[in-house]
């Protein structure tokens, strides 16, 4: 009878601190799904994150191996602060655009009537 094979990324996983690490990693990667979810639907955008696997491989001459296994889990960021402003004299900002004309708007004074646009 043949000893069993670990042959795939499950059952390597599965070996790290006797199947614990595997839960946490799979409960962290539910985690950053549903918070890229929520990111999506809170910015009303794509949203992108990362997961990564690591694993470290160490033989020695019994040709026992150790495993080293890291992850690193990057989540959305959140969309950047944006504003715009103009250029002014001396290297000020304003947020007025001094390409565009102004129109000063003033009281005339005097009775106002309001009329209806139908014909009475």
């Amino acid at each position: 009878m043949s000893a069993p094979e670990v042959r795939s990324l499950d059952q390597i996983l599965s070996l790290a601190d006797n199947g614990d690490y595997q839960q946490d990693l799979l409960q962290r990667h539910a985690d950053l799904i549903s918070e890229m979810v929520s990111f999506s639907q809170a910015f009303g955008a794509k949203a992108s994150g990362k997961f990564q696997i690591s694993i470290a491989y160490t033989v020695d001459r019994f040709g026992q191996i150790e495993m080293t296994i890291e992850d690193k889990i990057t989540p959305p960021k959140p969309p950047k602060a944006k504003g715009i402003a103009w250029t002014a004299e001396g290297g000020a900002l304003t947020t007025a655009n001094p390409n565009q004309m102004r129109m000063d708007i003033r009281d005339v004074g005097g009775r106002r009537e309001l009329r209806s646009p139908h014909a009475d």
